[in-house]
C-alpha cells in the first residue's frame, strides 16, 4: 500500500515538474516560432537596406515590431544601424539612440544587448565631436569674413597709396 501511494507522489511531482516546465518551454518555443514566421519579413527589410531604400526598409522593420513583439530586439537593432549607417544620406542619430535605449529598456535579455550599449556610447562620442567641429566650422566662418574684410581694406589702402602717389608725381612734375 505504500507503494502505491510513492507512485501517486512520482506521478504528482512529474505532475507537477511539466506544469513549471511547459511556461518556459512555450516562451522560448513562441520566440523561436516569431522568428520562423517574421524571417521573410526580415528578407524583405534587408533587401532594401542593400538597395540602399532605407525609408522602406524602416517601414518594414516597423510593420513586423507591431506584429511580432518577440523580435523587437531584432527589429529595433537593425532600425538602429540603418540610423546610423554611413551610406544613410538620411541617416539620424537621434532616432539611433531611441532605438537602441528601447532594445535595452525593452529586452534587457536581449543577444543585442552589449553591442547597443557600444553603439550608444559610439553614437554620443560622435555626437561630441559634431559639435566640436560646427562650433569650429563658425569660428572658421568668422575668421574667413574678417580676412575678407581685411582684403578689401587692403585693397582701398593700395588705391589710395596709389592715389597719393600719382598726386605726388603729378605736384613734382608741377613744381
Amino acid at each position: 500500500m505504500g507503494e502505491k501511494q510513492n507512485r501517486r507522489g512520482k506521478h504528482f511531482y512529474l505532475f507537477l515538474a511539466c506544469v513549471i516546465i511547459t511556461p518556459v518551454l512555450l516562451s522560448g518555443c513562441a520566440h523561436f516560432y516569431e522568428e520562423l514566421i517574421t524571417k521573410p519579413d526580415f528578407e524583405q527589410a534587408e533587401d532594401f537596406t542593400g538597395q540602399g531604400n532605407y525609408t522602406a526598409a524602416v517601414s518594414q522593420y516597423e510593420r513586423i515590431i507591431a506584429r511580432h513583439p518577440l523580435v523587437g530586439d531584432a527589429v529595433l537593432f537593425q532600425m538602429g544601424i540603418i540610423y546610423v549607417s554611413p551610406r544613410n544620406q538620411h541617416k539620424d542619430y537621434q532616432k539611433a539612440l531611441e532605438c537602441f535605449q528601447k532594445l535595452i529598456n525593452n529586452y534587457p535579455e536581449s543577444m543585442h544587448r552589449k553591442q547597443s550599449d557600444v553603439l550608444i556610447s559610439l553614437i554620443n562620442e560622435i555626437s561630441d565631436r559634431d559639435k566640436k567641429v560646427n562650433i569650429q566650422r563658425r569660428q572658421i566662418d568668422k575668421l574667413e569674413q574678417q580676412v575678407e574684410e581685411i582684403e578689401k581694406k587692403l585693397e582701398q589702402m593700395k588705391e589710395v597709396d596709389m592715389n597719393l602717389k600719382q598726386k605726388k608725381k603729378h605736384f613734382l612734375k608741377s613744381d
